[in-house]
């Protein structure tokens, strides 16, 4: 079940369960767009863009953490280097009815060299059975 961020407090919660991200790792991410085609090949524009970050985490307490961000705005993603992909601490915000998760502590709007994300809503929900090396994509899909 998810559970909406709706206020400063709300995201400070999180941000304590979750420990600002400390020792995590985004694992898997899913973007869907508004766009698509029906049926009858027509282009619809009439859905919202949607993505859902995993983060795995090394604390026994709930080692892993879904967000779901709806009315995407922006989402910037730059794949690390090998462990380059640890996170120590995130930033977490809203500013101007949107809010933005980035992998860096202190990180500013307009940063690109961080992984971030803005839209309007966000939700979340603890997923503790996706812990290890998972994939939500079938093996095949994988190779080529």
């Amino acid at each position: 079940m998810w559970t909406e961020i709706k206020s400063d407090a709300d995201l400070e919660w999180l941000l304590k369960l979750y420990a600002s991200f400390h020792d995590s790792c985004l694992r898997d991410l899913h973007i869907s767009t508004k766009e698509f085609v029906d049926e009858e090949r027509a282009m619809s524009f009439d859905n919202k863009n949607v993505a859902t970050l995993l983060f795995q985490r090394q604390a026994k307490e709930n080692p892993v953490l879904e967000l779901k961000f709806e009315d995407v705005e922006r989402f910037n993603f730059n794949p690390p280097e090998m462990y380059g992909g640890v996170i120590f601490e995130a930033t977490f915000k809203k500013e101007n009815d949107l809010y933005y998760w980035s992998d860096e502590d202190y990180w500013g709007i307009g940063d690109n060299e961080a992984n971030w994300i803005s839209a309007k809503k966000v939700f979340w929900r603890l997923r503790p059975e996706l812990l290890g090396n998972i994939s939500r994509l079938k093996p095949e899909e994988l190779s080529c």
